[in-house]
């Protein structure tokens, strides 16, 4: 295997991943609540520019700087649930859409008044360190992204899929008016899916800032590709999140490395309107006529 093909692989298993972070938290939102937060990409920017005000303007040291910037993002998708989605969950779905939009708009120009428009690569906690891989010089960076990473998506699991907690989320995904009648306290765990939302985006803000140039504009294309991973992966899958965030990864590496860069963003999307023509419900994802 060359070294650039393992180069290539890696990063695309970086990028890949913190696609399917931010997956998740499409996913997790609109399972629980029935519709799409188009503010996403604002919780990734918010993430970002968190954690660069914990680590340099308050210098604290990393884990704690890192920890507190994910604690903030709990708290920032909990405050977002209470001043924007609450007010209008027994709104029509188009309205709730609407107020994603727009409250996504007002967080972009608040980090712009607070953090400015200048463009700037946040450090990483390996600085330029890299990591011998067969003969491949590796980012030691991105090894932890794609550990991060899959150690978030694996709690995440666990959560969802091995707790009593996990057990009423799904309940509350499937019917939430059976689950209130259930005792199921669904407002609770509306809040919990938030808090969720917060701290994945917020790590893929914190995670991506090294490796790209960061700016108020970082999280739409973020959460552009995150969303095309879902649709090849299974709109309602954490499986097929994974998955798809993965192939969205690796098709805009090996994009810009075998086509031309220019054109790499193009590849992703057309790999997502082949999918929706040929296999509209995803890899992961079941027919609408055959979900119960």
């Amino acid at each position: 295997m060359s070294q650039q093909l393992i180069q290539l692989l890696v990063s695309g298993l970086a990028v890949g991943s913190v696609y399917a972070l931010v997956g998740l938290a499409f996913i997790l939102v609109n399972e629980a609540t029935g519709v799409v937060n188009f503010a996403t990409g604002q919780f990734v920017t918010i993430g970002c520019f968190v954690a660069v005000t914990t680590v340099i303007q308050m210098a604290l040291p990393l884990v704690a700087a890192y920890a507190l910037a994910l604690l903030a993002m709990a708290l920032f998708g909990v405050v977002f649930y209470a001043i924007v989605f609450r007010p209008l969950q027994d709104r029509s779905v188009v309205t709730v859409i609407i107020g994603t939009v727009m409250i996504g708009i007002v967080i972009q120009n608040g980090a712009l008044a607070t953090w400015g428009s200048v463009p700037f690569r946040p450090r990483s906690p390996f600085g330029r360190q890299v990591v011998d891989v067969f003969g491949a010089a590796i980012s030691a960076h991105a090894l932890f992204v794609i550990a991060v990473s899959f150690l978030m998506i694996g709690l995440l699991y666990g959560l969802i899929y091995r707790t009593s907690i996990g057990a009423r989320m799904r309940a509350v995904a499937q019917d939430r008016d059976a689950a209130r009648l259930m005792g199921i306290g669904v407002g609770r765990l509306f809040v919990l899916t938030w808090m969720i939302a917060g701290l994945l985006t917020g790590a893929a803000g914190i995670l991506v800032g090294p490796m790209w140039f960061a700016d108020v504009n970082m999280g739409d294309p973020i959460a552009l590709k995150a969303f095309a991973a879902i649709i090849i992966g299974g709109f309602s899958s954490v499986p097929g999140a994974i998955v798809g965030g993965v192939l969205v990864g690796l098709a805009e590496m090996f994009g810009a490395a075998y086509i031309s860069s220019a054109y790499k963003d193009g590849l992703v999307f057309l790999v997502m309107i082949l999918f929706l023509l040929i296999r509209p419900q995803g890899i992961f994802g079941e027919r609408i006529g055959e979900r119960a």
